[in-house]
């Protein structure tokens, strides 16, 4: 199952790497962070790049989340494990993990990679590749010039807004 660590924003990778030194491998299977492709514009060109997907967020895959609570209270860079009310430690739910896996396309990626969209005059999406076209339903901001797109969504006990790359056809 996966579970969610809120870490301290801009030290994912010193948290994931404390973890993979402090935590026993039989208990942690795998630690990650989920990117996403972005793209900037430098000097009027396109320049695609990853960042993070939730900045301050790291995943563990692991099936003895007592054992990996007990071992995590030893890693320094830890802020808090996210949970429920009256729950110390609580596994992604099913629905949320479906709809990560669906954004990342793959098992075993963690990089959600740009949706290419094509749109009509007044900007208008009229078809989306993977992984935006599961989610145009959920679309509540786009910004084509900027090449990405705003999605709401019921994540981790509240509301978030998600962006996702986007590569207009035609780039």
């Amino acid at each position: 199952m996966w579970y969610v660590i809120q870490t301290i924003t801009g030290n994912e990778e010193k948290a994931m790497e404390a973890i993979q030194r402090l935590v026993e491998r039989r208990v942690c299977e795998r630690c990650f962070q989920l990117k996403r492709e972005a793209v900037w514009r430098i000097r009027g060109a396109l320049r695609i790049h990853t960042e993070n997907l939730f900045p301050g967020y790291i995943f563990v895959h692991t099936q003895h989340p007592e054992e990996f609570y007990r071992q995590l209270k030893y890693v320094p860079q830890f802020t808090r494990v996210v949970g429920k009310e009256g729950q110390e430690f609580y596994p992604v739910s099913k629905e949320e993990e479906m709809f990560l896996k669906r954004l990342l396309n793959k098992d075993e990626e963690d990089t959600v990679r740009l949706s290419t969209v094509t749109v009509d005059r007044e900007g208008n999406i009229l078809e989306s590749g993977k992984p935006l076209r599961y989610f145009l339903d959920y679309v509540v901001k786009k910004r084509l010039r900027l090449r990405y797109v705003m999605i709401r969504i019921h994540l981790f006990g509240r509301e978030r807004e998600i962006k996702l790359g986007i590569r207009v056809e035609g780039d």
